[in-house]
């Protein structure tokens, strides 16, 4: 149609014919104008330029005959025409050069000067590229949400306000609060320490990234977890900072681990210690500190106690506490201790068992270990380990367990060896049939107290022993029979002692008494009573009463006499044979 015919049409028709002439041409959107007919009236010079075809192409043809699905476009031009409302709708066309486009219809009733539908304005929009634009963008975002989802770690974008975006499952998970609670809050809100949750949301500000940020993350329940946050600042299409993405990994489990760990490898260590000092030590005595110390470390949420058995009453004693133990025994028989008589641990409480509770121990609720100390087939003592359930889980419970028989094991050892030792240190100081200390150890002794008596200028006094006429008790009696007045002596002259005194057998019937810090003539008066207390001794063998004893006694005191221990064996060979002067105590 050329300009003027158009000029023509539109000062010819009615004036609803020139407003939509008017309008086609207003908009450089393709538009074109449709009569209720179904029939195109007139198109804008924006289809023609789009189409690459002419108006004669469009004017006079059905509507919906452009379209790919023609039964489709019909009724939504039919609703359109009977709403009079406009209608929006995405419809597929095909070019002349066959490409498929999508457009997107904006249908708009028009009316006449009598208020009546005239026909509809059809504006379409290609949006082929923007939706392809669209689709790709969504693709992106479906294929960045499955990332975040397909993570186990909480996964948060931060706005720069500090307001939580958006999160994943996992930290839906984490926080115990559902995505739509989470997006919009501070994400500050969700751990124990919010401003320290804050510095480090500064820092990545400051530095556009932090790493391995601890954190503690709080569950809406109230249970917590040790995270490690990294995260890094995110920017928009201008290159601005728009926020945060941050990605926290659960690492409670792994320090636990790590505590477990440093726990195991410092009750390593200080059973490696308590090892070697008990090595080290001369005496049980000097141990039992030693041992309690090392199990008041081991088991700091626990109380306890070690017994001994006392081979002289054959009775477990008291050899020291820890902990609060507010249940101390003082003594107990083996045949009460339910360790001792199994020869393994009992414990009571430690789960379903059914075990019996020992009589002497007063823990109500509270379980607790009873360990046997045993070595080399010997009951040496209990080690009582008292826990408190309210500071120990089932886990702490059994590892207190195996860590208690470990340490029992490592102090029997250590006793068995002292003890042992002991046993060979008295064997080689003392006499075997007497007790008395031995002629070895006497020499020793002498010269450490003269040494001392020098030092300090106190007197000293040795006392030589022989008993009278032993040969005829072993000629008359036997060699048992002598025996058994050596061993009567020797027990006289024991309960003789008094403070330090030490009461050494020199050999065969002579006997040596070392008195430190006594004057001569208080010696001479104990020794005159000790000679009386011989006397009156009565030896049996036998049945039979043996005949009386008689002592002689021979005296050197210092610092009136000159005295060394090289000349002690000179001096003694010429004892006194008691009675003597009172007084005369000089060699």
């Amino acid at each position: 149609m050329r300009h003027n015919d158009r000029h023509y049409r539109m000062t010819t028709h009615d004036s609803s014919s020139a407003l939509q002439v008017w309008a086609l041409q207003l908009t450089n959107v393709p538009m074109m104008a449709v009569g209720v007919d179904g029939l195109i009236t007139d198109v804008n010079e924006a289809v023609l330029r789009h189409s690459g075809l002419p108006r004669e192409h469009w004017v006079g043809r059905i509507f919906g005959s452009h379209f790919e699905n023609p039964e489709a476009a019909q009724k939504l031009f039919d609703r359109t025409l009977a709403t009079g409302h406009s209608v929006n709708q995405l419809v597929h066309v095909r070019t002349q050069h066959g490409q498929q486009v999508e457009l997107d219809l904006t249908l708009t009733a028009f009316r006449g000067v009598n208020g009546q539908v005239q026909g509809l304005f059809v504006e379409a929009r290609n949006v082929t590229g923007a939706r392809a634009a669209e689709l790709k963008l969504e693709a992106a975002s479906r294929y960045a949400r499955s990332l975040l989802e397909a993570s186990l770690d909480p996964l948060v974008t931060i706005s720069t306000e500090g307001k939580i975006m958006d999160v994943n499952r996992a930290t839906e998970l984490a926080t115990g609060w559902p995505r739509e609670a989470l997006i919009g809050s501070d994400f500050s809100e969700y751990f124990t320490e919010p401003q320290r949750a804050r510095e480090g949301y500064q820092q990545v500000f400051s530095q556009g990234s932090v790493m391995d940020y601890a954190l503690v993350m709080r569950h809406r329940s109230g249970s917590i977890k040790e995270v490690l946050y990294n995260a890094s600042v995110y920017r928009d299409e201008k290159g601005q900072v728009a926020g945060v993405f941050a990605a926290a990994r659960d690492i409670t489990a792994l320090k636990r681990f790590q505590r477990e760990l440093e726990s195991t490898n410092r009750e390593v260590v200080l059973l490696g210690e308590m090892t070697g000092l008990l090595q080290s030590c001369r005496t049980v005595q000097e141990a039992l500190p030693i041992i309690t110390l090392t199990m008041s470390q081991l088991f700091p949420e626990a109380s306890g106690q070690l017994m001994l058995l006392n081979p002289a009453t054959n009775w477990l004693e008291d050899a020291g506490t820890w902990g609060r133990h507010r249940h101390r025994l003082h003594s107990l028989p083996p045949s009460e201790c339910w360790a001792l008589r199994r020869g393994h641990v009992h414990e009571v409480g430690f789960g379903p068992s059914i075990n019996p509770p020992c009589v002497q121990v007063k823990c109500k609720n509270k379980p607790y270990l009873c360990m046997p100390l045993l070595a080399q087939g010997s009951n040496l003592g209990i080690i009582q380990l008292v826990i408190d359930p309210l500071r120990a889980d089932q886990a702490r419970l059994t590892h207190a367990r195996h860590l208690a028989a470990t340490a029992a094991d490592s102090v029997s050892l250590a006793l068995a060896n002292l003890q042992l030792r002991e046993s060979l240190q008295a064997a080689s100081i003392h006499d075997h049939l007497t007790g008395l200390y031995n002629r070895g150890y006497m020499e020793e002794a002498l010269a450490r107290e003269i040494s001392r008596m020098e030092r300090d200028h106190k007197p000293l006094t040795v006392a030589m022993l022989d008993l009278d006429h032993f040969k005829q008790f072993n000629d008359r009696y036997g060699h048992e029979a002598g025996d058994a007045v050596l061993r009567a002596f020797a027990q006289l002259l024991s309960g003789f002692r008094e403070g330090s005194d030490l009461a050494c057998r020199y050999g065969g019937e002579e006997f040596l008494l070392i008195l430190p810090d006594l004057h001569p003539d208080k010696a001479v008066d104990r020794l005159d009573a000790l000679r009386l207390a011989v006397a009156a001794l009565r030896v049996e063998y036998q049945g039979k009463a043996l005949p009386p004893l008689t002592v002689s006694v021979g005296l050197a005191s210092a610092p009136h006499t000159p005295l060394t221990a090289a000349n002690w064996s000179a001096r003694r060979t010429r004892p006194c044979t008691w009675p003597r002067t009172k007084g005369a105590t000089e060699w």
